[in-house]
């Protein structure tokens, strides 16, 4: 739905932009899946088919999916996980939301990110106190790259 936002485009442009956006490495979306994903989309109101194109359907988002899709958006932002795909596509896609409600959901996600920042920081101390050896603490070391790259990411959006 976040696609489209932009405009409207049938389901082959929509994996165009995927592919451009190398959003294929984040989650694999597939012509069947991205299919599927329309109509279903379609059947619950939220995209709409044109009928601007005989032998295609050209979609373009609705009024009850655009506010899915912000309630989507801050879901994603209000979400904390080890895989920041999500966060990544809550940015993409912010631009849905108004200034006021991407600045709440920017507070929120500060508020998150400094809470996991510290618990996972002390996980580390602990495990360094224990002498386990760094394989055992990369994870975390990741951990905290990515806090500390979402952060500056909210700093800059």
């Amino acid at each position: 739905m976040g696609i489209l936002t932009k405009g409207e485009k049938n389901a082959y442009d929509m994996l165009k932009v995927i592919d451009q956006m190398n959003m294929k490495y984040w989650l694999p979306i597939g012509a069947t899946t991205l299919y599927e994903t329309c109509i279903r989309l379609q059947k619950k109101g939220l995209i709409e088919d044109t009928g601007e194109a005989e032998n295609k359907a050209v979609y373009c988002i609705t009024d009850a999916g655009r506010k899915e899709l912000k309630k989507t958006i801050c879901d994603l932002f209000e979400r904390v996980d080890y895989d920041s795909v999500w966060f990544c596509l809550a940015v993409i896609f912010s631009d849905v939301l108004t200034k006021k409600e991407l600045e709440a959901e920017k507070k929120k996600r500060q508020a998150l990110l400094d809470e996991y920042e510290a618990g996972t920081k002390a996980n580390k101390e602990q495990m360094l106190a224990h002498k386990i050896p760094y394989s055992g603490i990369c994870a975390i070391d990741r951990m905290i790259h990515i806090i500390e790259m979402e952060k500056e990411t909210l700093k800059q959006l």
